[in-house]
């Protein structure tokens, strides 16, 4: 089980990028380095929210929605890409929990 990297031109500025890393202990990463951005939080405190446009991608620091930290507008396929891989990651360290408890 390996940390899963990423990387997503933001739909409002093209040259801007975020760049992802989720980890097996269900923990994600996300730089914005262009914004000076960085934020580590767990899979469980982020939220995608569809627009007309985009998709909006909310990742809190803490467990309070008042610590909001980033968001990134992403493209439709970006966000589905992001999505099954986090899915992906999400499975991995369930089944490695499982095999653990045997």
């Amino acid at each position: 089980m390996l940390a899963r990297k990423c990387r997503y031109s933001l739909q409002s500025d093209a040259t801007i990028y975020a760049e992802i890393i989720i980890k097996p202990c269900c923990t994600i990463v996300i730089s914005v380095p262009k914004m000076g951005q960085r934020i580590k939080s767990k899979l469980a405190l982020i939220h995608f929210t569809p627009s007309e446009k985009n998709v909006l991608l909310e990742c809190y620091a803490k467990d309070t929605v008042e610590s909001k930290s980033i968001i990134l507008d992403l493209s439709y396929r970006d966000a589905l890409e992001l999505c099954q891989t986090i899915d992906a990651v999400k499975e991995e360290h369930e089944i490695l929990m499982s095999d653990l408890c045997y």
